[in-house]
């Protein structure tokens, strides 16, 4: 059945307290299209009531409304030989509980008819938009309620559906092959990008906000055009064969629909980026030298391609594609081998730059060819770059990646040109020119280069090129036996890097998810305006222009590492209200919470036996610790917490809790220090530590208290208690799970640090002034403020003094943005 005569039936499913005119826009868009002129359209409506007058009704959970599509698409659409499906927000969750139950009842092959599923703007790791406004108002709607973070039943589905759908291989009772597409909007605070990706392998972001992302007004709008890519390869496909991939054949879908062929082209710069300095090692040592790190990196490049093979549309790109990824795997493999077979050339290994003699792997070849297997390496990475060169070229005319160009809507960090990769010199012709391969930079380059030479730097070793939006090219040093040289022209300033520097910001920064070491930690910056020069033995550099913000990089020992500049804001991560729903609720809660972005393998991490052990023993000397006892001892009553127990969270091998509760009298919970830890896992990246302090109870705590003693806390003592959670979270919780002190980051490490008045469920929350006061701070013009918090991104170990400066700084930040602007730093010293 070829294109044109398919039978294929779009099912729409909306969202949350939305209907099935929601998709009005995008339904007239495909209504119009010619070339879509078979694809029909079918919307699946749900009731989602913001509220419920009725008692003889109820609102239908996620459970309920699978079954309904179940039978919608059993019934209302069986005149359809393939089903797409189509979701906004709630609505791809409801796809994939319906999805995982049917997997789960063994029904996976009634799957086979639909082949391919869009999500726009879900919440696959849960939203934490208004989460206390939507506890207070929806507290008994199902609907609303799975759409908190961690929801385990909805955690649950996707993973099935990851297992069984999304990377199963056959068609069967328990899989079925579809595939999926992931979309943010690159403006939605409501779900915000790493909820809109979840688990799934990769998402792709879109222009617009929660709403407006799926509100297309022509043909050529980004959801529109993704849309109708995936269609397009859906309708090419042998409607007998739910397996079989789409077909790459249709000319015409190639000029109609780029972007689908871009996201393709990202993929592969992803695990390819054009200047990656290890692909930069591999085409242009004098030697040809390959480290354990680049085999590891080249290798993981090889798995990605070769378990993803990228089907464009274009059949010149899919042929280009083709065959640069089985010359990878096939360079790949001979590597490999030839690691094995440990052939290493002492006097070659002694030569070799620093960032490589690091690794304990590295064989050595190039003029040492002592072997048959030498020599098939050397042809193997010969037919490797010229694959590759072809397909980058080729994608540079497509104009898939073009020069100087916004990067594509996955939000990859390529460079922004990807012409040609830096050339390599050769003694038998023509050595490279200062600005060369960079016309337009060529003349800031040598004007830099002729004010920079009486620092050493010699003749360049490779074309200029862009990285990002920094001009770079790499220099031999002037004394032969020196360290080289790379000039970056940046924002028209000039700035020379030893080599070695230079390479410890490119690994300080390949940790990074989207590949791009200098995208992620930024470039190198210097004070005043000319041109600067930053030797081998500078200690601390600035840096700038980095997705992580601006940090430094610092010299630790013999290593570098990234740390941050301390920032402070007020994005809430997903892990700030974890271990919040033991019950009941605590009337105050004061807590630190810690992100930890390490640059380590989870299965490196783990609460051993003797870690928990050792932990237990620390917790009553820890300053939270500390803190609990203080706030009572200051009320003349003796009350520490030295018993700490078990719970009331998860423990196990990746996560930590314990607490320590001060009762009153009669036995009530009146004040409770508590530390939870958790590593990372399917709903989060890094390790997450956590300590706080809770006034359980003031009633109970006044009754374990002198007569007339006030429980209420002092600005200097809520200050005491947050510091202490600080210092603890950082200082004491790591140890439970790994070293922490010598770990370099894979992202910006944050310190939340946050209070709350809460108390039961069912009552309203008490305002935070009730218990707290503020009085030292003057009026705020909000009224009944429940919780207050501020982010700090820093290096969460700091020493003592730098800590309490920071603290001082962050809570006068946070108090002014919630209306308390007479708030001074000398109200904390």
């Amino acid at each position: 059945m070829g294109v044109g005569t398919t039978n294929l039936g779009v099912v729409f499913i909306h969202g949350l307290f939305s209907s099935e005119e929601t998709w009005d826009p995008l339904a007239r868009l495909l209504e119009s299209d010619e070339e879509l002129a078979h694809v029909a359209v079918r919307r699946f409506g749900y009731a989602t009531p913001k509220f419920r007058f009725r008692p003889d009704r109820r609102t239908p959970d996620y459970n309920d409304l699978a079954e309904r599509l179940k039978t919608f698409l059993q019934y209302d659409a069986a005149g359809h030989d393939r089903l797409f499906l189509v979701a906004h927000s709630q609505g791809g969750l409801i796809v994939q509980r319906y999805l995982a139950r049917m997997i789960q009842s063994g029904q996976g092959q009634q799957l086979a008819k639909i082949r391919g599923v869009v999500l726009f703007a879900c919440p696959n790791g849960g939203s934490d938009f208004a989460l206390p406004l939507r506890s207070a108002w929806w507290s008994k709607n199902p609907q609303v309620r799975a759409l908190g973070p961690l929801n385990a039943d909805v955690r649950d589905a996707q993973q099935t559906v990851l297992d069984q759908i999304v990377y199963a291989q056959e068609v069967g009772a328990s899989s079925c092959p579809i595939p999926f597409w992931v979309f943010g909007g690159e403006e939605d605070q409501v779900v915000v990008r790493a909820s809109a990706q979840g688990s799934f392998p990769k998402v792709f972001m879109l222009p617009g906000d929660h709403f407006s992302i799926i509100q297309a007004k022509t043909h050529e709008h980004p959801a529109y055009v993704a849309l109708r890519t995936h269609l397009l390869e859906v309708e090419q496909t042998d409607p007998d064969d739910p397996s079989a991939p789409a077909s790459s054949s249709s000319g015409s879908a190639a000029q109609a629909a780029p972007w689908g062929d871009s996201a393709k082209a990202t993929r592969i710069l992803d695990v390819l980026p054009p200047y990656a300095d290890w692909l930069r090692t591999l085409r242009t040592q004098d030697f040809f030298v390959v480290s354990g790190r680049v085999n590891r990196l080249f290798h993981e490049a090889a798995d990605a391609l070769s378990n993803d093979p990228l089907h464009f549309i274009d059949p010149a790109l899919r042929d280009a594609a083709t065959a640069c990824s089985t010359a990878t795997t096939d360079l790949s493999e001979a590597m490999i081998d030839l690691l094995f077979a440990d052939r290493v050339d002492a006097k070659a290994f002694e030569n070799l730059p620093a960032l490589e003699n690091e690794d304990a792997w590295t064989f050595v070849l190039g003029e040492y060819q002592p072997g048959e297997s030498e020599l098939r390496l050397h042809t193997l990475r010969d037919a490797f770059f010229e694959a590759y060169d072809a397909l980058v070229r080729l994608l540079n005319e497509r104009l898939l990646a073009p020069a100087g160009t916004t990067p594509p809507l996955s939000g990859t960090s390529t460079p922004a040109t990807v012409a040609g990769p830096p050339a390599a010199p050769n003694a038998s012709g023509p050595q490279p020119r200062v600005g060369q391969g960079l016309p337009r930079y060529g003349r800031e380059l040598r004007e830099a280069y002729d004010q920079l030479r009486s620092a050493g730097i010699g003749a360049p070793d490779s074309d200029a090129y862009l990285s990002g939006a920094t001009a770079v090219q790499h220099f031999t040093a002037a004394e032969k036996s020196g360290p080289g040289w790379v000039l970056s022209l940046r924002n028209g300033r000039a700035i020379a890097v030893s080599a070695p520097l230079w390479s410890a910001l490119v690994r300080a920064g390949r940790p990074a998810v989207d590949g791009d070491p200098l995208n992620a930690v930024g470039y190198p910056s210097a004070p005043g305006t000319d041109p600067a020069v930053l030797g081998p033995d500078v200690q601390r550099v600035a840096l700038e222009g980095g997705s992580w913000g601006k940090g430094w990089l610092v010299r630790l020992g013999n290593g570098w590492r990234w740390e941050p500049q301390v920032d402070l804001g007020f994005s809430q991560t997903r892990s700030a209200i974890n271990w919040t729903a033991t019950q009941p609720a605590p009337q105050l809660r004061l807590r630190a919470v810690i992100t930890w972005p390490w640059d380590i393998a989870a299965e490196e991490l783990e609460v051993t036996p003797a870690r928990r052990r050792d932990l237990k023993t620390r917790l009553p000397f820890s300053r939270v610790a500390g803190a609990v006892s203080t706030l009572s001892l200051r009320r003349g009553a003796d009350l520490r917490a030295a018993d700490w127990d078990l719970g009331p969270n998860r423990n196990a091998s990746d996560s930590v809790s314990y607490s320590a509760t001060i009762t009153s009298p009669d036995g009530r919970p009146a004040l409770t220090g508590a530390v939870m830890a958790a590593l990372p896992g399917a709903m989060q990246s890094s390790t997450v530590t956590c300590a706080e302090v809770t006034i359980q109870d003031a009633d109970a705590w006044a009754a374990a208290l002198p007569p007339g003693a006030s429980t209420k806390l002092t600005l200097e003592e809520m200050a005491s208690v947050l510091l202490a959670a600080w210092e603890t979270a950082a200082e004491v919780l790591p140890a439970a799970v790994c070293e922490a002190t010598m770990m370099r980051w894979a992202g910006p490490p944050t310190v939340e640090l946050r209070m709350s008045a809460e108390g039961p469920h069912d009552q309203p929350r008490p305002a935070l002034d009730t218990l707290i006061d503020f009085g030292e701070v003057g009026p705020t013009d909000r009224n009944s403020l429940s919780e207050m918090a501020v982010t700090i991104t820093v290096s969460p170990m700091l020493e003592d003094t730098e800590r309490r400066k920071v603290l001082r700084r962050a809570l006068v930040r946070m108090l002014g943005r919630f209306g308390y602007f007479e708030a001074d730093e000398h109200l904390f010293t």
